[in-house]
C-alpha cells in the first residue's frame, strides 16, 4: 500500500510540475544540465553498484556514499528550473519531502542493512564518504572496479529512469514549443 501511495504521490509531483510550467529558453538549459548531471552521478552509480554482495566503494561510491540520491535530487531541482513558472511551488515540497522524509527513511533503512552486512568495513567508509557531499580525494580503500553495462542495466534497471528522465524532458520542451 506504501509503494502505491508513494506512486501516486510522484506521479501527482511530475504531472503538477508539467502543468504549473512555463518553461523559456534558459530555463530549460538551465534545469536541462542539472537534470544532466543529476542523470550522469546515476548511470555513473547503476554501473558500479553490486547490492547486497559487496561493499560497493568503486566509482563514485569512493567519492560519496549515495550517488544515486544525489542524482535524485539533482533530478528533482533540475526539473523544477526546467518547467520554471509556478512549478517552483512543487520544489520546495519536493524537497521538503527529499530531506525530511525520504532520506532520514532511507538512511536509516540502509545504514542499519549495510552495517549488518559488512561490519566494521562499513563503519569505515560511512565515517569518511559523506551522503550527498562528494569528496573530491577519494576513500582510501576504495575498490578499483570498472563501470559495468550489466549491472546497470540488469541489476540496477536504470535504464526506466533514463527514460522517464527523456520523456518529461520532451514534455517540458513541448510545453515550451507549443504554448
Amino acid at each position: 500500500m506504501k509503494r502505491v501511495l508513494k506512486s501516486i504521490a510522484i506521479a501527482a509531483g511530475i504531472l503538477l510540475v508539467v502543468v504549473l510550467s512555463r518553461p523559456t529558453p534558459f530555463s530549460l538549459v538551465l534545469g536541462g544540465a542539472i537534470v544532466f548531471i543529476g542523470e550522469a552521478f546515476r548511470v555513473w552509480a547503476g554501473g558500479h553498484l553490486i547490492r547486497n554482495k559487496e561493499l560497493t566503494t568503486s566509482g563514485p561510491y569512493a567519492h560519496l556514499r549515495d550517488p544515486l540520491y544525489l542524482g535524485r535530487l539533482l533530478l528533482i531541482v533540475g526539473f523544477c528550473v526546467m518547467g520554471w513558472g509556478y512549478s517552483w511551488v512543487i520544489l520546495l515540497p519536493g524537497l521538503a519531502v527529499f530531506f525530511f522524509n525520504y532520506m532520514p527513511r532511507k538512511y536509516r533503512k540502509e545504514m542499519a542493512r549495510l552495517e549488518s552486512l559488512f561490519g566494521e568495513e562499513y563503519k569505515r567508509y560511512s565515517s569518511y564518504a559523506s551522503s550527498l557531499v562528494p569528496r573530491l580525494k577519494p576513500y582510501p580503500y576504495a575498490k578499483q572496479k570498472p563501470w559495468r553495462f550489466d549491472l546497470f542495466w540488469n541489476e540496477n534497471r536504470e535504464q526506466y529512469f533514463v527514460i522517464g528522465e527523456i520523456a518529461l524532458s520532451l514534455v517540458l520542451l513541448g510545453r515550451y514549443w507549443y504554448r
